[in-house]
């Protein structure tokens, strides 16, 4: 059959249910910007989270998405050349996704049998603690102590407190932190004993990816993670000696295409991984659960933040993601 692609853009706003700080920003409201790829009677769809500290928003991913749509043959994109077209980013991920999604309804069959994967019934989540007042974090803590993976949100305050008492709440739980590149290298290395003393599993992206050098001569026994210093293979050379593991969001890596050799590059490396999300929807969180068995860690928690999410979404209950036969993707 002939094929007869057409791209249609959606921006959407999704309210969240409070408010998601962390040390350089905070939100009421996922912006996403959703791509629908029709091909004859079968219609894939893939959502992206533009990221203003990458310089990017709606307007500009959709002027991108409009461009590639002007300019391009669109009949003759794939996920084997979608990276030809546009560079790793928000808009990309929204094509490759789409692209994926397209070909399993034209196929008539899953991801997980496209990519010989097997399809979980559930996955363990993990859950955020957002930036917030310290009573407000620990008593957050105390409400989802059911999560097997907790996440915390820091800056420099008020961390031997926080974090001691959040321990006290989740004993048992895989512990995260996450500085969004809140820290300097002194008071990561100041606070190496705290974080060990209540055995903090991760340490994600502690400096600035501008200023991580010196995490060369860093001695830590708990893995760094590489969040905004990464986005893509192309940068496995750059955080070599200075992380132990990598956070692959598709929103960085311009797709599931880019994050399916990521992973196995990491692994080729030695290297852990997290698979990561933006606060988005289910359309977000199903590319990206693909990688589950791939990786060390799992941050898929995006829809727990929202007031409402896609029709037949990812379910979050008792600290796990339930898989149903029909979904919003793949």
């Amino acid at each position: 059959m002939v094929s007869n692609k057409k791209i249609e853009i959606f921006k959407k706003s999704w309210k969240l249910n409070k408010s998601f700080n962390i040390s350089r920003s905070s939100k009421l409201s996922a912006e996403t910007v959703e791509v629908k790829i029709s091909d004859r009677n079968f219609v894939g769809r893939g959502e992206c989270v533009p990221y203003g500290h990458y310089n990017e928003s709606t307007d500009t991913v959709s002027k991108q998405l409009e461009d590639l749509i002007d300019f391009q043959n669109i009949n003759e994109l794939s996920t084997e050349n979608i990276h030809n077209f546009l560079p790793p980013g928000a808009a990309r991920n929204a094509i490759d996704c789409a692209l994926w999604d397209l070909e399993c309804k034209i196929k008539k069959t899953s991801i997980w049998s496209l990519l010989n994967i097997k399809v979980p019934q559930t996955l363990p989540s993990s859950y955020t603690i957002v930036l917030d007042k310290p009573d407000i974090m620990i008593e957050d803590a105390l409400k989802n102590n059911f999560y097997p993976t907790i996440k915390v949100k820091v800056d420099c305050n008020n961390l031997e407190f926080i974090l001691t008492k959040i321990r006290e709440q989740v004993p048992n739980a895989t512990l995260i932190i996450d500085a969004n590149e809140a820290f300097d290298i002194e008071v990561l290395r100041n606070n190496l004993e705290l974080f060990n003393k209540i055995s903090v599993d991760l340490i994600e992206q502690p400096l600035p990816h501008s200023n991580d050098q010196p995490l060369l001569d860093l001695n830590s026994t708990i893995p760094i993670c590489a969040d905004e210093s990464f986005h893509t293979t192309d940068d496995f050379s750059n955080i070599k000696g200075k992380y132990d593991s990598v956070n692959i969001k598709l929103d960085k890596t311009g797709g599931l295409t880019e994050a399916l050799k990521i992973a196995q590059e990491a692994e080729r490396n030695k290297l852990k991984c997290m698979v990561g999300c933006m606060v988005s929807t289910s359309l977000s969180m199903l590319p990206a659960a693909i990688l589950y068995s791939k990786v060390d860690f799992l941050d898929l928690d995006g829809p727990c933040f929202l007031i409402k999410d896609q029709e037949n979404g990812i379910s979050y209950e008792r600290g796990k993601m339930i898989f149903k036969n029909e979904m919003c993707w793949g």
